[in-house]
């Protein structure tokens, strides 16, 4: 245990040291509040109104709006928040400084573990700071505060996604093995994720195909049991009946959509969802150490 603290400390203060990776994560995340606040909101509130049957204030239309969205914004955040430390880790094995750690009397799996585990303070960290300015934000514009059971219960299932999206990303990396090759990645799996999981368009506009696709990402039921949380809340404090509230959570993504079309509860998918993340790391872990033991019998050829 003592290793993989060291460890982990020492991926942490690399990570710090280098203002570049440090900026380029803090101002990924902004960058996505900018363009929630302002562009992708537009999207959810046009018509609104008219095709739920209420007839809410602006405020309280805007508080459900920004509440929803940044729950899709920390679980885009759970993937591309780890980029900057899992870039750390391709650099590692790009300059053989994992091989020579094994030199030592570390272990395969510590190195691993220390890994998930620096990202996932990371991802949890900074995400859990843009969750408080949020929340801060939304109450000073929309008089919405939310509950203080609500919030601890949406900073559980924060740390929950950020173990998924660490996993998920170690196993990328394990697979791609370069820096460059992460960063690319990441870019385009959070695009990707913003579509599929009905974060920056409702499912309503998607279609079944999307919604069917978006299905198997443990990210979408992530983000389901988030909005589900939130605006359970935001409904209750306003007084919205329960069908008008199952027709409102219709419209922004976060009715329980199974498993291609099958009817799995949402307890059932988090479930595979973590599991789906154990596999991953085991993965990773044994093609980390395949790669590892070959690398010691070409030096052991060469000599």
């Amino acid at each position: 245990m003592k290793k993989i603290f060291q460890l982990t400390k020492r991926n942490l203060l690399l990570f710090l040291r280098s203002k570049q990776v440090v900026f380029a994560t803090l101002f990924s995340s902004f960058i996505l509040v900018v363009l929630y606040f302002l562009f992708i909101a537009n999207l959810f509130a046009q018509g609104f109104n008219q095709a739920s049957g209420l007839n809410l204030s602006s405020k309280q239309l805007n508080a459900l709006i920004y509440i929803q969205m940044i729950m899709g914004l920390i679980v885009i955040n759970s993937v591309s928040l780890s980029t900057g430390m899992f870039s750390l880790m391709a650099k590692d094995i790009e300059s053989h400084k994992t091989e020579a750690f094994l030199l030592t009397k570390v272990k395969t799996y510590q190195l691993m573990i220390s890994y998930l585990l620096s990202a996932i303070l990371l991802s949890f960290i900074i995400n859990f700071l843009v969750l408080i300015v949020s929340v801060i934000i939304i109450g000073g514009t929309t008089s919405f505060w939310m509950s203080a059971g609500t919030f601890f219960a949406i900073v559980g299932v924060t740390f929950i996604a950020a173990i998924i999206g660490c996993a998920i990303m170690m196993l990328v990396t394990s697979i791609a093995r370069s820096s460059t090759a992460i960063g690319v990645i990441s870019g385009f799996v959070g695009t990707i994720l913003g579509f599929l999981c009905g974060i920056y368009m409702p499912f309503v506009n998607l279609g079944k195909g999307a919604t069917y696709v978006g299905s198997f990402l443990p990210f979408t039921h992530i983000t389901i049991w988030l909005k589900q949380i939130a605006l359970g809340d935001a409904f209750n404090q306003f007084g919205i009946q329960k069908e008008a509230a199952s027709a409102m959570q219709y419209w922004f993504s976060a009715d329980n959509i199974g498993l291609c079309g099958a009817n799995i509860p949402l307890w059932g998918m988090i479930l595979l969802s973590v599991a789906f993340a154990l596999i991953c790391f085991a993965v990773s872990i044994f093609l980390t150490n395949r790669l590892l033991n070959k690398s010691k019998h070409k030096k052991k050829r060469l000599k």
